[in-house]
């Protein structure tokens, strides 16, 4: 009887532990818990241009001998993306597509190599060219070789895209005919 007697005690102990558990668990599983999940979005800023591979575009135009265009010997071009120049032109270069999840604004510079103006490389003591720069609406001439135009809000990359241009004034008189060049350089940054 003994032997009964340690058996139905462990047993009934067993059973009160588990009682105490599953109402242990009971008790735990009625609690709320709070979870709080902080995640950190990263400023993004990005300009993509459709006629660079690159932040660069390399400008190529030409001011054409007009005694050569009424003979019929004006030489052929050579680059794809030449332009003529010519008082009052506008030259389009592409578009430009903003993307951005700041709400503030921003700042897109172009850097200009020649200062914001088309230079004979052949004649660099000669004229050159000044033109101003068009990037969507904002027309800028550039100051100490920078056009600077500002933006600001969100946008996608499914957002109205910003067309790009050149626009030629005057012409100075002493400009030779041949090829003016420059080199621009676009950057985007928060303000």
């Amino acid at each position: 009887m003994k032997g009964r007697f340690w058996k139905r005690i462990f047993l009934a102990s067993l059973v009160l532990a588990a009682a105490a558990g599953a109402r242990a668990q009971s008790q735990n599983a009625s609690k709320s818990v709070t979870i709080k999940i902080v995640a950190y979005v990263p400023p993004v800023l990005n300009l993509s241009l459709d006629f660079s591979r690159d932040s660069t575009a390399q400008l190529f135009g030409y001011v054409p001998d007009d005694n050569a265009r009424e003979s019929g010997t004006e030489p052929s071009r050579n680059h794809k993306d030449e332009f003529e120049i010519r008082r009052g032109a506008t030259i389009d270069l592409g578009n430009a597509q903003l993307f951005s999840n700041l709400i503030s604004t921003y700042s897109v510079n172009v850097y200009s190599a020649n200062g914001g103006s088309l230079r004979n490389p052949a004649e660099a003591s000669r004229e050159s060219i000044p033109y101003q720069l068009r990037f969507g609406d904002s027309l800028a001439s550039a100051v100490g070789g920078i056009f600077k135009f500002t933006a600001g809000g969100k946008s996608s990359f499914s957002s109205a895209s910003h067309r790009v241009a050149l626009e030629i004034g005057d012409v100075p008189p002493s400009a030779i005919n041949g090829y003016f060049t420059d080199q621009l350089m676009f950057a985007v940054s928060a303000n």
